[in-house]
């Protein structure tokens, strides 16, 4: 099992991305770095989203609980 420790925000932006899979989810955030690549803090952000998503196996993914921070997104 890999030492791999997300912050709250790259929780938040997997929470919001989320798909059955992690392969799934990589795909889906993919899809938003041309709308976000301008913006240096959000691009920073899904960046190292991504890079540690990559470090994690799909086991480590599944047992993730990104609920909590889908519903910080939510409610505000």
């Amino acid at each position: 099992m890999s030492k791999v420790k997300f912050n709250a925000d790259e929780m938040m932006v997997m929470a919001m991305f989320e798909q059955p899979t992690r392969t799934e989810t990589m795909r889906y955030i993919e899809e938003v770095v041309p709308f976000v690549e301008d913006d240096v803090e959000v691009f920073s952000l899904v960046a190292s989203t991504m890079k540690k998503m990559r470090s994690i196996s799909d086991m480590e993914f599944s047992r993730l609980d990104l609920k909590p921070y889908l519903q910080d997104v939510v409610a505000k």
